[in-house]
């Protein structure tokens, strides 16, 4: 009896200190703390509730925010955090409103106006603990201030406001042209675009050329787009054109032209390595074009003009090309080594040991100063050893196989070889042409024998069947010219068949 009342007030206990164990401070699930002073503490007894909230944000999506320390384990934490949506901020009257990230908590409503209108407050807006921080801005239309006066000229309509896109059309006072746009308009920053012109006062001098006389058009005073044509007294040559125009900076165009007596060049002598053309001739203004031969560069000019002195420049020479040290190649070198190679030298390339050269050999020194054709390369070819059943090596190259290393199998006794018994190896490490089959030799000839034997039996028939039916026509023959005998005998026959 005492050692059973031990027993229970020992379990009693145990249940007590069990019951009796405190909880340590909750884990919160994702955006939300514990509610209050809670946050502060450490340890809770046993049958302690506590509480928790969304973060600042976020909104409850459902399940209990309350959870109980039990015997030192907390429930579930059942409530569920949702970032706050703050949904539309509403429209903006001549303008739009876009959502680069969402509506949610913490993203962006970024306003913009329509063209020719201008946004009055914040052009951004944020979704925060309480839904958007500001109200929407507002788009109000574009206007602009009256455009610039322009001394001698004036513009119409006359406003105190031109709203945008509205135009306003310049004009001058007598005796001023208009230079630049004659109409300007009220653009989206507020502004009038483009510049306004301006009024200009113009008169040309009197055109002035030397051993050249008028022959048509205005008289003085020469005003905006007069135009006078001129031509070179006789025995002289008109450089440029015969008609020009007053414009609007006071100055005639294309510029006046001038008159030359008239000169021959003859010829510019010869360059060396080189030619000299003369494709209009060699009278004054024409030109002598020089080119060069192949493998050489021209230094200097490659035309000199026919004028009044003469050829208006010494003659450019003709240089032989060079070229600089051809490219490097990685595991090879080339000769001869110099520090310039003139036209159509030779570079030769080899490959250090067991290396072998793809491309060409050789480069030369082309007209253009480089090296052609492209460099080769030095690759490292190797062929794996060739597996081929039935068959042994006989000849030719041990491993390792390098490029163009060559063997030759046959194949062992009663095997028959398909496919070429010499194999080289090629620069992709491959052997061509490809490996050879050993197949077995009786089975080969059962098959030869096999289809002999069809072909003995087909040419047996064939020539039973032509000569029973060349019987056959001979025995009707016979009966036509022989009538009764022929009878008997064909009885005969086909007892015999």
């Amino acid at each position: 009896m005492g050692v059973t009342y031990f027993l229970l007030l020992s379990c009693i206990g145990l249940a007590i200190t069990v019951q009796a164990q405190d909880c340590s401070k909750p884990l919160a699930g994702p955006n939300m703390d514990l509610k209050g002073s809670d946050s502060l503490l450490q340890t809770f007894p046993d049958g302690t509730q506590v509480s928790f909230a969304c973060d600042p944000g976020y909104m409850s999506a459902g399940g209990s925010a309350v959870i109980t320390c039990n015997a030192g384990t907390w429930t579930p934490v059942r409530l569920k955090c949702e970032k706050r949506n703050c949904g539309s901020a509403g429209e903006v009257n001549n303008g739009h409103i876009d959502y680069p990230t969402g509506t949610d908590f913490g993203d962006y409503a970024v306003i913009t106006c329509n063209e020719g209108h201008r946004l009055v407050g914040k052009s951004k807006i944020l979704c925060g603990v309480q839904g958007w921080d500001a109200r929407l801005p507002e788009c109000e239309v574009v206007t602009c201030d009256p455009p610039p006066t322009v001394e001698q000229g004036t513009f119409s309509p006359v406003e105190d406001v031109y709203e945008y896109r509205e135009t306003v059309k310049y004009s001058c006072q007598s005796d001023y042209t208009l230079n630049g746009s004659i109409t300007i308009s009220c653009s989206d920053d507020g502004t009038f675009v483009p510049d306004p012109p301006k009024c200009v006062k113009v008169q040309c001098d009197d055109p002035v050329i030397k051993n050249a006389n008028w022959v048509e058009g205005s008289r003085p005073p020469y005003g905006y787009k007069a135009t006078v044509k001129y031509q070179c007294n006789p025995g002289y040559v008109m450089t440029g054109q015969s008609t020009v125009t007053c414009d609007i900076n006071s100055q005639w165009s294309p510029r006046l032209p001038y008159c030359n007596k008239t000169i021959n060049c003859g010829s510019a002598l010869k360059v060396e390595n080189g030619r000299v053309e003369y494709p209009k001739g060699t009278d004054y203004g024409s030109e002598a074009v020089i080119s060069c031969n192949t493998g050489y560069r021209l230094v200097g000019n490659s035309k000199i003009l026919c004028g009044v002195q003469g050829w208006d420049a010494r003659l450019p020479e003709c240089e032989v090309v060079t070229c600089d040290l051809p490219p490097m190649v990685e595991q090879g070198t080339f000769s001869p080594k110099k520090e310039t190679y003139k036209f159509n030298d030779v570079v030769q390339y080899s490959c250090q040991n067991n290396y072998t050269l793809d491309g060409s050999k050789s480069l030369s020194c082309s007209e253009d100063g480089t090296f052609v054709p492209a460099p080769p390369k030095c690759i490292k070819g190797h062929c794996g050893e060739p597996v081929i059943k039935n068959a042994k090596w006989v000849d030719g190259s041990r491993p390792p196989y390098g490029y163009k290393a060559t063997v030759t199998y046959q194949c062992i006794s009663g095997y028959v070889m398909t496919g070429p018994s010499t194999l080289t190896c090629e620069m992709n490490s491959q052997w061509s042409p490809g490996l050879p089959e050993c197949n077995n030799s009786n089975v080969l000839g059962i098959t030869l024998g096999v289809l002999g034997v069809i072909v003995i039996i087909i040419t047996a028939c064939g020539c039973y069947h032509c000569g029973f039916l060349a019987f056959i026509k001979k025995k009707q023959r016979s009966r036509r010219d022989y009538p009764g005998e022929g009878d008997a005998k064909e009885g005969e026959a086909v007892a015999l068949s």
